[in-house]
C-alpha cells in the first residue's frame, strides 16, 4: 500500500484528500456520539444521586416527625390517664390524639392500641382493626425498645409503634402509625421524577415504597437476590439504570431510571453513522479522484517534458491555457527551457572564447621563460668571468621569477621565507646594506600554508617607502598566533605613512594609488581566498616607523605529503 501511494503523485493527492476529508468525518461519528451518550449518562447518574439524597433527607426527616409525635403522645398525661382507666374520657382522647397528629395525617394513620395489642383509638380506619400480637412483630420490638420502632409492614407499607410505661415499666399500651404507598406519594411527589422508580427496603430487604408497584414483587425478588449474591445491581432490562443508597435506619434507596440511549436508539444512531460514513466515503473518494485527476495531468505533462529534456531535447515547450499556479509552472519551465537553450549556446562561445585566451595566455608566458633563460645565461656569464655578485644576482631573480611564474597557488610559510631572503639580497646589493632584516619565526609556524608572494610585497613597500633613505633602517619579519589566526607582522624603523593614506590603506576594497598597490593586492588576495574577516592592517605615525599585520588562517601542512591538516 504504502509503495503504491508513493509510486505517484495522483495517489498521493487521492489518499490526501480521502484522510483529510473522512477522518474528521468517521471521528465526528464515533467520537461525538460517544462523548454525548456519555455526558448525558453522567448527567442522568447526577440527576439520579440528587434525587436519592434528597428523598433520603425527606424519608429520615418524615421518620423523625413520626418518631416525635409518638413520643408526645406516649408522655401525654391524658393518654396515660386514660389506658389506666381501661380506655375511658374517649373524647379528650381522641382531640389529643387528633391535635398531635394534624399535620402529619395526610401521610400517615396513627392509632392507640392496650396493653393486649387491642385497638381503642384511631385516626384511620386502615389501621388493623383487631387485635396486634405482642409476642413479636412490630409490638414486640416496640416493647424491646425505648424508640420507637418502624419496620415494613404487609403490602409494602411502614408501620412504626412506640410503647406507653408506667414510671414502673408497666406496659399501658402502644402508639402505632402505619404509612402506605399514597403517603410516601405525597411525601415525595415534589423530589422523584415521574419517569423514575423509587424503592426502599428495610434492612432485610423487605419492600417498605415503590413509585411503580405494578412490578414491585418481581424487582424486589431480582434486586434482593443480586445483593444477597454480592453483585452489582441492574434493572430489568438494559433500558433502566440503578443507583444504591444506604440509609441510616440500613434501609436501602434505589432509584431505577430509564436510559435516553437505549439499545433500539444506539442500534439506530450506529446504523445512521455507518449509512452516512459509506456515503461520505463515496462522496470523498469521488471528489478526490476529481481533484487529483485535474492536478495530475498537468503534472504528468511536466514530468514527460522534462524526462525528455533529461534525454538532450531541449526544444520541448508544453501548451497551458490556466492561470493557476500550475500554469504559471508550466510558463516557468517553458522560460527554463529557453534560457537553458540559449546559456547552453553561450557557453559554447564562452568555451570557444576561452580556448582562444589559453592560447593568447601560452603566448604570454614564453616572455617570463624567455626572461628567466636569459638570466640564467647572465648568472653563468658572471661566473666564468668572475664576476660573482652578478651570479648572485642573477640568480636570486630567477628564483623570484620561477617562484612567480609557477601553479602552486598556496606555499609553506618556510618557502615564502626563502624567496624574501633571495629578495632581500639583490636589494641589499642595491642600497648598499644600509638596511638590516631580522627574521624570528618559531619552527611551529614554518609549515603554516599561506598564499604565494604576500610577504614580499610588504617587505618592498617597507624598503622603497620607509628605510631606503635612511643610513640604518631596521625590518623585522615575525609570527604569532592570536585566536586561531597565523599574524604575520613586517615592521620597520622608516619615515612612516601619513594619517590620510593610512586610513585608506585600512578600508577594504578602496585601490591605492602610487607605490602602495602591492599593499591593496596583497589585502585583496587574502580577502578572495580567505573571506572579509581576513586582510592586512597597517599601525603607523609620521616619522615613527610602520608595522603591518597579516591575518590568516592557521593551517598546517603535512611535511610528508605537502596537504594541509
Amino acid at each position: 500500500m504504502r509503495a503504491w501511494i508513493r509510486r505517484s503523485f495522483k495517489n498521493r493527492i487521492l489518499c490526501t484528500v480521502l484522510l483529510a476529508a473522512l477522518l474528521p468525518l468517521l471521528l465526528c461519528d464515533v467520537f461525538m456520539v460517544r462523548a454525548m451518550i456519555v455526558r448525558n449518562e453522567r448527567s442522568l447518574a447526577g440527576q439520579a444521586q440528587e434525587e436519592l439524597s434528597k428523598a433520603g433527607e425527606r424519608y429520615y426527616g418524615f421518620l423523625d416527625e413520626l418518631d416525635g409525635t409518638a413520643e408526645r403522645l406516649a408522655d401525654s398525661t391524658a393518654v396515660r390517664s386514660a389506658l389506666r382507666r381501661g380506655g375511658g374520657d374517649s373524647r379528650i382522647l381522641y382531640q389529643v390524639l387528633y391535635r398531635n397528629t394534624q399535620e402529619l395525617r395526610s401521610y400517615a394513620g396513627f392509632g392507640i392500641y392496650g396493653p393486649e395489642g387491642d385497638c381503642l383509638y384511631s385516626t384511620d380506619g386502615r389501621l388493623p382493626a383487631g387485635e396486634l400480637d405482642t409476642g413479636w412483630g412490630l409490638l414486640y420490638m416496640a416493647e424491646n425498645t425505648d424508640q420507637t420502632a418502624f419496620c415494613a409492614g404487609d403490602s409494602r407499607t411502614l408501620e412504626g409503634a412506640r410503647s406507653i410505661r408506667t414510671s414502673g415499666g408497666r406496659i399501658l399500651g402502644y402508639i402505632v402509625m402505619q404509612v402506605e404507598q399514597s403517603g410516601f406519594d405525597a411525601l415525595f411527589a415534589d423530589i422523584i421524577d415521574p419517569m423514575n422508580d423509587l424503592m426502599i427496603f428495610d434492612g432485610t430487604w423487605r419492600g417498605i415504597y415503590f413509585t411503580q408497584s405494578g412490578r414491585a414483587e418481581e424487582t424486589a425478588a431480582r434486586l434482593r437476590e443480586q445483593f444477597l449474591s454480592g453483585e452489582r445491581l441492574i434493572g430489568d432490562n438494559e433500558d433502566c439504570v440503578y443507583t444504591l443508597s444506604r440509609g441510616e435506619r440500613d434501609e436501602s434507596f434505589i432509584l431505577q431510571q430509564p436510559k435516553n440511549y437505549t439499545s433500539a436508539v444506539r442500534h439506530t444512531i450506529r446504523s445512521v453513522s455507518v449509512i452516512m460514513g459509506a456515503l461520505g466515503l463515496l462522496l470523498c473518494f469521488w471528489c478526490a479522484w476529481q481533484l487529483s485527476r485535474q492536478l495530475f495531468e498537468p503534472v504528468q505533462k511536466l514530468d514527460t517534458a522534462m524526462r525528455r529534456v533529461e534525454q538532450g531535447d531541449y526544444s520541448v515547450e508544453l501548451e497551458s491555457g490556466a492561470e493557476d499556479e500550475l500554469g504559471r509552472l508550466t510558463a516557468n519551465f517553458n522560460r527554463m527551457t529557453r534560457e537553458y537553450r540559449e546559456n547552453l549556446e553561450r557557453s559554447v562561445q564562452r568555451e570557444r572564447e576561452l580556448n582562444e585566451t589559453r592560447l593568447s595566455m601560452l603566448q604570454a608566458q614564453l616572455n617570463p621563460h624567455f626572461l628567466y633563460n636569459t638570466l640564467d645565461s647572465i648568472k653563468w656569464m658572471g661566473v666564468t668571468n668572475g664576476v660573482p655578485q652578478v651570479a648572485g644576482m642573477a640568480t636570486d631573480l630567477a628564483a623570484l621569477l620561477r617562484a612567480g611564474i609557477s601553479g602552486e597557488k598556496l606555499i609553506t610559510l618556510e618557502q615564502e621565507l626563502e624567496l624574501i631572503d633571495r629578495y632581500l639580497e639583490i636589494q641589499e646589493m642595491r642600497f648598499a646594506d644600509s638596511f638590516t632584516c631580522e627574521v624570528e619565526v618559531e619552527d611551529r609556524f614554518q609549515h603554516c600554508i599561506i598564499p604565494k608572494l604576500v610577504l614580499q610585497p610588504i617587505v618592498e613597500n617597507a624598503i622603497i617607502h620607509g628605510v631606503s633613505d635612511m643610513e640604518y633602517g631596521y625590518i623585522k619579519i615575525s609570527a604569532r598566533e592570536e585566536r586561531g589566526d597565523l599574524i604575520l607582522t613586517v615592521s620597520d624603523n622608516g619615515k612612516g605613512i601619513s594619517e590620510d593614506v593610512l586610513e585608506l590603506l585600512n578600508s577594504p576594497g578602496h585601490q591605492m594609488p602610487g607605490g602602495h598597490l602591492g599593499l591593496s593586492n596583497v589585502d585583496r588576495i587574502i580577502r578572495l581566498y580567505y573571506g572579509e574577516s581576513y586582510g592586512i592592517e597597517v599601525f603607523s605615525s609620521p616619522g615613527e616607523g610602520c608595522r603591518v599585520e597579516l591575518r590568516l588562517p592557521y593551517e598546517k601542512a603535512d611535511k610528508n605529503e605537502g596537504e594541509t591538516i
